[in-house]
């Protein structure tokens, strides 16, 4: 083990948990590596370009380019550029802050070439990255405001025919009571820092108010939380935009 490495990855907060060279794993606040089966990511991206879109420590930006894809990642810049609530904002709250150095530790452990920029998920344009033929979403939209107007722009980062790929938290009981009608939480007067939790059918009702055709409902599993019970049910959904 790298005395090193180790050091400075125990001396930060880590929101994925990854494993790195030298046995080092970050203890993130949740751990995808027994569920990453359920992304239904491609076994091989060699060729692709792909977009990681609110990257974070990077776990899913580097899981593609091990795939083989050209990756470029996006964060928010700084705290202030956070879409989230006004209550949430108020009250001051640290959890899940943008972790620069995280990432950067990631990616120097890794030799990754994964390029992280900072641009918004409402702003970012073919002019500023190029266009993809992959743009994976996870566990983002649920903390925008306007997660179809972020999924429109996203939608002109694709080239024809490519595919977006999202991971958001799905309500059990709305997808119970729902029965494939589109319906939401409202939730952003609560601690838990977003503003909309989905059932599946209105994830893609979503996708398909931002333009994209051939919606493919994925698995629905739970993201565990690090070293505890329980944790987030998660759906995935795959889209096009048309050619």
């Amino acid at each position: 083990m790298s005395t090193d490495l180790a050091t400075e990855v125990a001396s930060l907060e880590w929101y994925h948990t990854m494993e790195l060279p030298g046995g080092v794993v970050t203890k993130g606040f949740f751990d995808h590596r027994s569920v990453l089966d359920r992304y239904g990511f491609p076994a091989s991206m060699a060729g692709t370009r792909a977009l990681d879109v609110g990257t974070f420590d990077g776990f899913f930006s580097f899981e593609m380019e091990r795939r083989g894809a050209e990756v470029v990642a996006l964060d928010v810049p700084d705290t202030e550029s956070l879409d989230w609530p006004v209550p949430s904002r108020l009250a001051g709250t640290t959890r899940f802050q943008p972790r620069h150095r995280n990432f950067d530790v990631a990616r120097e452990a890794l030799g990754s070439k994964v390029d992280r920029r900072f641009l918004s998920a409402y702003k970012v344009t073919p002019d500023d990255i190029g266009t993809f033929d992959r743009v994976f979403i996870g566990s983002v939209l649920i903390h925008l405001r306007d997660p179809v107007g972020a999924l429109m722009n996203l939608y002109e980062m694709l080239e024809p025919g490519g595919t977006i790929h999202i991971s958001e938290e799905v309500h059990r009981w709305l997808d119970l009571l729902g029965r494939g009608r589109p319906v939401a939480k409202f939730q952003a007067i609560s601690p838990h820092l977003t503003w909309w939790i989905g059932n599946r059918a209105c994830w893609e009702h979503m996708l398909r108010a931002a333009g994209f055709v051939d919606v493919v409902h994925g698995a629905t599993f739970v993201i565990p939380f690090n070293g505890g019970k329980g944790g987030v049910r998660h759906g995935v959904l795959t889209a096009r935009r048309p050619l």
